[in-house]
C-alpha cells in the first residue's frame, strides 16, 4: 500500500493536531496537561489596590502646601481613571453591592479631590498667599485675617 505525500505547507499550522505524538504522554486531547495553571484573570486584584494606592497619595498629598499641590492633582486624576475602570470591572463581574458601592464612593471622593485641588492651583497667587500668611500666623487672630483675606480673594471680590 503506497502512502501519498502530504500536502506542501507554507509554515507551522495554528491549528492543534490531533497526532497522538504531538501531546505528553498519557494527556488526553482536548484538555491542558496536568501541570498548567489555569489563566489568571487579568489584574483581577491590581487594579483594585492600584486604586486605593492612588487614593490615599492623593489624600496625603492634597493638603501639602505649593507646589507639591501639584502632585496631589497627579494622584486624584489617577485614582479617578483608575477608579472609574474598577467601578465598570465591578458592575461586569456582577460583584456584590457592597463592592460596587465602595468604588462608586472612592470615585467620587476622587473627583472631589481633584476639582478641589484644580480650583487651589488655578488660584495659585492666592493659594500662595494664604498658606504664607497661615505659616506666619502666631495668633488666632492673625489667622483670621488670613483667612478673611483668602474669603475675599485677596480683594479680588467685594465684601
Amino acid at each position: 500500500m503506497k502512502q501519498r505525500p502530504a500536502p506542501p505547507s507554507d509554515g507551522p499550522s495554528n491549528r492543534p493536531s490531533n497526532d497522538p505524538s504531538d501531546r505528553p504522554h498519557g494527556v488526553p486531547a482536548g484538555r491542558p496537561s496536568p501541570g498548567a495553571k489555569p489563566a489568571p484573570e487579568e489584574g483581577s486584584r491590581a487594579l483594585p489596590l492600584w486604586f486605593l494606592v492612588s487614593l490615599v497619595a492623593a489624600v496625603a498629598t492634597s493638603s501639602l502646601d505649593l507646589p507639591f499641590k501639584v502632585l496631589g492633582l497627579g494622584f486624584s486624576v489617577l485614582a479617578l481613571v483608575l477608579g472609574i475602570a474598577t467601578l465598570v470591572r465591578a458592575v461586569r463581574r456582577r460583584l456584590g453591592g457592597l463592592v460596587r458601592v465602595t468604588a462608586a464612593v472612592g470615585v467620587g471622593l476622587a473627583g472631589f479631590l481633584a476639582l478641589s485641588t484644580a480650583v487651589l492651583i488655578a488660584l495659585w497667587p492666592v493659594t500662595a498667599d494664604y498658606e504664607d500668611c497661615i505659616d506666619t500666623a502666631l495668633t488666632l487672630a492673625a489667622e483670621r485675617v488670613c483667612q478673611d483675606r483668602l474669603l475675599t480673594l485677596n480683594g479680588m471680590l467685594p465684601e
